[in-house]
């Protein structure tokens, strides 16, 4: 959900789509700024979330942060962007905070792997709140890390407190990787690969996205639900599995035309409930 114009559009905007979970920036997604907030517009932001039961809000950090960058300022950036957008998790009474474990570039994969790990390290070392962090899965695009559960894994075994630390499953992004839930011998695996890695019992929510590019091609593109190479019968299958249907999904398709991926995701929710 967009908050340019404010807390109070965002939520008035969430009843109007009747929406029961949320994900949202709080700040620009490509940039650096970060918008200020009233208390007035926090307070009817929480007071419609709360009367509304939409849960769980979800925080994205911005997508030009690296958390596994070999360049200090570019690190640098990433700690204090997720430090600071962090701290203002507890304005929107948010429950978890979205994070791409970042490309290792020039590096080497296992020198990124060392330099997210750090990082969350910092980050977790003193953290009180309440916000849990997520580590998404990702597309594997270059040299992208998080293509597989065995590297969100490596990272995950190098945190010292792992309380406050999940993951995101992206559906679009483990489809290009190479996971295919479209059919349930493909789901089952990829739930024994979560087993045998950082345990299903770690992942908290979904992005819930159909992908314009094949199975395995390591390509990120969104999709609306029904018109990638997921397509209805792929969510079918995941949203009546026994442990996805328990997890709340949160759309990334187009937001222009996203009120009918909306309606069709309930649909195929309430047809297999």
């Amino acid at each position: 959900m967009p908050i340019g114009k404010g807390l109070k559009n965002t939520a008035d905007e969430a009843v109007s789509k009747e929406l029961e979970a949320l994900q949202m920036f709080l700040r620009n997604p490509r940039g650096r700024g970060a918008r200020q907030f009233t208390a007035d517009e926090i307070n009817y932001f929480n007071d419609i979330i709360k009367k509304k039961d939409i849960y769980p809000v979800v925080v994205h950090i911005p997508y030009i942060c690296n958390p596994a960058s070999f360049k200090e300022d570019l690190y640098a950036f990433a700690l204090e962007i997720l430090q600071h957008d962090l701290s203002r998790c507890v304005l929107v009474n948010a429950d978890f905070i979205v994070l791409h474990p970042g490309s290792y570039t020039s590096s080497t994969l296992e020198e990124g792997i060392d330099r997210i790990a750090n990082l969350l390290n910092i980050v977790l070392n003193d953290y009180t709140g309440e916000t849990c962090i997520l580590l998404e899965t990702m597309a594997g695009q270059g040299s992208e890390i998080g293509r597989n559960f065995e590297e969100i894994n490596l990272i995950m075994q190098k945190i010292k407190n792992t309380d406050k630390l999940g993951v995101c499953f992206d559906t679009c992004h483990t489809f290009a990787a190479g996971y295919d839930s479209t059919v349930i011998e493909g789901l089952n695996g990829i739930l024994n690969a979560m087993d045998s890695t950082f345990g299903r019992e770690k992942v908290k929510i979904v992005h819930a996205n159909d992908s314009s590019k094949e199975l395995g091609s390591r390509r990120d593109r969104h999709a609306h639900i029904g018109q990638g190479f997921i397509g209805i019968d792929g969510f079918t299958n995941i949203m009546s599995h026994q442990f996805f249907k328990g997890l709340p999904f949160i759309l990334e398709t187009p937001f222009e035309g996203i009120e009918a991926d909306i309606k069709l995701l309930k649909q195929i929710r309430d047809k297999n409930s």
